[in-house]
């Protein structure tokens, strides 16, 4: 009996050995982390090489807004488009398809639309000149020189027309509706046979140039979206009647400039017009891209310049990555993008945040670690940044990695 009483106890401890103790303190020395989580802040001063600068990628041309400038000592832009003409011939009423000879125009209404303007800047004056009909792509500011002194057709104060009731001037004509979310102004503006001369060889085809002005810097953006409809005068049978015409929508607009863009040297220019970008290459060390986890990147840049221009004309810089580096050519990686925004009148350094770009680069270690940076209004505007390059060795572009080391799980 002793002895299977000493059995049963012998039992019970064995059981009570292998029962977790819940409440008890952790203690396994040889299975938790040896080491510590450190984190590493490194300003990599000199990993930036190669970077280059390239302009061209979007011209007055092929930019959807035409820019109207007056900068004095920086740049004096005009815009200037053309509109077709009707052909010689008119429908008599809107019931009866018949047509008659068009004898000539009473009056036109012209429409502008503004899409950028700075509210803060006094008496913003547009001054309408009528330009040669053959204007076109190939067209300068040095030809327009005659034309943009001797033929102006109207002057329109802005800030005259706005304050009027319901934005409409009884005596002129002229009226303006803007949006109050966009602020983007619409002006229709009354043009009488003198500033809206119908002339019959070219079948009312027209061409008109744009100055601005302003109490101080004037710089306003023009939607390429002119349009012109014509009050006219039409023969039927020997009978003069009124007709109005249909809206003629621009078919050619452009801006033209002095002086022009100032080349690519040794810095690395963003923006203006033609548009400019500039790459960077970096050098990652391998401590940072393969055996770490970045929590914070920053690029630095610091200003070569004063960005000049007029307060409308701030940008947005975007620094994206590159799927491949084939130089001025690279094609962009769409899926990430960091920015900051340039302000004319400054020169700031800037910092823009590129923790996304880094660890793009950690997860892929196959992606070429290439900055793109460029104006995300590319040719909408002629502020233009201009940094210093990594030769530049006081000023070169660095970047802050802020990371953490990998952790020494297991047993050491």
């Amino acid at each position: 009996m002793k002895q299977r009483r000493l059995c049963a106890i012998g039992a019970a401890l064995v059981v009570a050995a292998c029962v977790e103790q819940v409440a008890a303190p952790g203690h396994c020395p040889e299975f938790c982390p040896s080491g510590q989580i450190v984190v590493v802040d490194s300003l990599l001063a000199a990993n930036i090489s190669r970077d280059s600068a390239f302009r061209g990628y979007v011209t007055s041309l092929g930019s959807p807004v035409a820019l109207a400038a007056d900068l004095p000592g920086f740049v004096d832009s005009r815009p200037i488009f053309r509109i077709p003409g009707l052909g010689p011939r008119l429908s008599i009423s809107t019931t009866d398809t018949s047509t008659g000879p068009i004898l000539g125009a009473d009056s036109a209404r012209l429409q502008l639309v503004v899409v950028r303007r700075d509210t803060a800047v006094h008496n913003l004056t547009l001054r309408l000149f009528r330009l040669p009909i053959t204007i076109d792509s190939t067209t300068s500011f040095a030809d327009l020189t005659g034309p943009f002194t001797d033929s102006l057709v109207r002057t329109i104060n802005v800030d005259t027309l706005f304050a009027q009731a319901g934005h409409k001037d009884p005596i002129t004509g002229d009226s303006m509706v803007v949006d109050t979310t966009t602020h983007i102004a619409t002006l229709s503006l009354k043009l009488d046979t003198a500033a809206a001369r119908y002339v019959a060889s070219d079948s009312g085809k027209v061409a008109y140039g744009v100055r601005v002005s302003a109490d101080s810097l004037a710089s306003i953006a023009l939607s390429k979206l002119a349009s012109i409809q014509w009050y006219l005068r039409v023969d039927s049978l020997g009978v003069t009647v009124a007709r109005k015409s249909g809206v003629l929508n621009e078919t050619f607009s452009n801006f033209v400039f002095n002086p022009p863009a100032l080349p690519i040297d040794s810095t690395l220019a963003v923006g203006g017009v033609p548009s400019a970008r500039s790459l960077l290459r970096v050098t990652l060390p391998r401590a940072i891209r393969d055996s770490s986890q970045v929590i914070r990147g920053t690029l630095i840049l610091v200003s070569a310049a004063a960005v000049q221009g007029a307060p409308p004309d701030s940008f947005v810089l975007e620094a994206r990555p590159v799927l491949a580096d084939f130089g001025a050519k690279s094609p962009l990686d769409l899926r990430v993008v960091d920015t900051a925004v340039i302000h004319p009148g400054r020169r700031d350094t800037v910092a823009i945040e590129v923790t996304t770009m880094l660890q793009l680069w950690a997860s892929d270690t196959t992606a070429p670690t290439t900055i793109l940076l460029r104006s995300r209004t590319e040719g909408q505007t002629f502020a233009e940044a201009r940094f210093y390059p990594s030769s530049a060795q006081p000023y070169r572009p660095a970047l802050r990695v802020t990371f953490v080391r990998r952790f020494p799980f297991g047993k050491q």
